[in-house]
């Protein structure tokens, strides 16, 4: 379509004049938010086959996670005393072993399930609160960041921790915004699923409730 304009002559009237092509607005193929949008996927693609993709061998604690999970469910219990760990993780273990087996890359998949997993609760965490830029680049953080790749390709319960965490601030966060029953009951099992899981996320309890408590006190709205 040929846009036309008006051009005044000296007698006042007025001659209708044809656009170029110049005048037309040009809408490249592939916008910078296209281009954004196909690097982040990249990013996330490349973080998770990172996770993947671990060919080392064990190394000490994994082997002693795997030992405990595969012992029969009797035993689980007098082996997790001696250890010293919470029970959540190797039990998940426990059930992943029966199905995958013992191999390193079966036992180290249950920990790469969720820490991919953990990657939409970041974007849904990030976007919550600071919009689509900030949930991109929190997205990419994690997915490219070397800790929570080793951890997610490792068979120890740190990526389960993560995932638990989240989880629990969009169950905390829905609460505040719409007390339910059913909101309280999440956060008090993914509070008890964290507390099974590293006996670190108790210090994480402990802070979130004296946040609550502050709240409260004060009679603030959302965080």
């Amino acid at each position: 379509m040929v846009k036309t304009s008006t051009t005044q002559t000296s007698s006042g009237t007025s001659i209708p004049r044809a656009g170029t092509a110049a005048d037309e607005p040009h809408e490249p193929t592939l916008t910078s938010r296209n281009r954004a949008l196909w690097l982040s996927g990249a990013a996330v693609v490349i973080g998770v086959a990172l996770r993947a993709l671990t060919v080392s061998e064990l190394w000490l604690d994994e082997a002693l996670s795997v030992n405990i999970a595969a012992l029969p469910l009797s035993d689980l219990r007098g082996a997790l005393m001696r250890d010293g760990s919470p029970p959540l993780y190797y039990f998940l273990l426990h059930f992943w072993i029966e199905l995958f087996g013992t191999g390193d890359v079966a036992v180290r998949s249950l920990s790469t399930v969720f820490s991919v997993a953990t990657l939409p609760l970041m974007w849904l965490v990030a976007r919550r609160h600071a919009g689509r830029p900030l949930a991109v680049a929190a997205l990419l953080l994690l997915a490219t960041s070397p800790f929570a790749i080793r951890y997610g390709s490792e068979a120890r319960m740190y990526s389960l921790v993560s995932l638990l965490a989240l989880l629990g601030y969009l169950a905390v966060d829905a609460a505040l915004e719409r007390p339910s029953s059913r909101r309280l009951a999440a956060i008090t099992i993914l509070s008890a699923a964290l507390a099974l899981t590293h006996y670190w996320s108790l210090y994480l309890l402990a802070l979130a409730g004296i946040l609550l408590a502050l709240k409260a006190a004060r009679g603030g709205g959302r965080p």
